[in-house]
């Protein structure tokens, strides 16, 4: 299979096709688009989109024919930089102390991939052995401790057209784990006295007050 040329260009530029060929005059040019014909055979080598859109991301093409035969070029495969704002808004998630917290990044729509970087009320988040980020960009807190909660915020850079969009925030809360419920026994009297009697057998005080005995 013969190898196929990139190109990457941002959204919004002017894009220009070249269709190169040798051979006798006169050369006709006709271009496809992922394989669907975009022209008819014409003397223009050229194609031309004026303002370029992500829907026009693909593979392009262009056959050239003269008297003699015809020649298909190699496919160029054409690549759009974007990046909108993030797509979600302000969230809130909760973890108990001593667990850990797996903060889910942002969704941004954006080509290419773009670098994530966390911030916590506004300090950059530095990697550590407690903390790190996985190849999803997700941030991984282990054994979560009061001081981890805060505002978290993903700030996201398109390195093709330089833009960087900061998500809403991320409210992470740590609570304290609930402690161990003790079963309390109450005390056990045996031997009760009546008057002038004693009633023997055991029996759990009661909380009770004597009006209600």
């Amino acid at each position: 299979m013969e190898p196929v040329a990139t190109q990457v260009h941002l959204e919004g530029n002017r894009l220009v096709l070249t269709c190169m060929a040798e051979g006798s005059w006169p050369l006709e040019f006709k271009w496809l688009y992922n394989g669907t014909e975009l022209t008819r055979f014409s003397l223009e080598y050229r194609y031309l989109i004026p303002s370029l859109d992500r829907v026009h991301a693909g593979f392009y093409r262009c056959i050239v024919r003269n008297r003699v035969g015809a020649l298909m070029q190699r496919s160029t495969r054409v690549q759009v930089a974007y990046m909108e704002d993030f797509a979600e808004g302000e969230r809130s998630q909760v973890v108990s102390q001593g667990e850990a917290a797996l903060v889910l990044p942002p969704h941004i729509p954006s080509f290419p991939r773009p670098q994530i970087t966390w911030f916590r009320d506004g300090r950059k988040i530095p990697p550590s052995s407690r903390i790190a980020l996985t190849l999803d960009n997700t941030l991984v807190i282990l054994s979560t401790v009061a001081p981890d909660a805060g505002r978290y915020y993903a700030q996201a850079v398109n390195d093709k057209n330089g833009e960087n969009k900061t998500s809403q925030p991320v409210i992470l809360t740590v609570e304290m784990a609930n402690p161990e419920m003790h079963r309390i026994q109450q005390p056990v009297v045996c031997g009760i006295q009546l008057g002038a009697f004693i009633l023997w057998g055991c029996a759990l005080l009661s909380n009770r007050s004597p009006s209600n005995i």
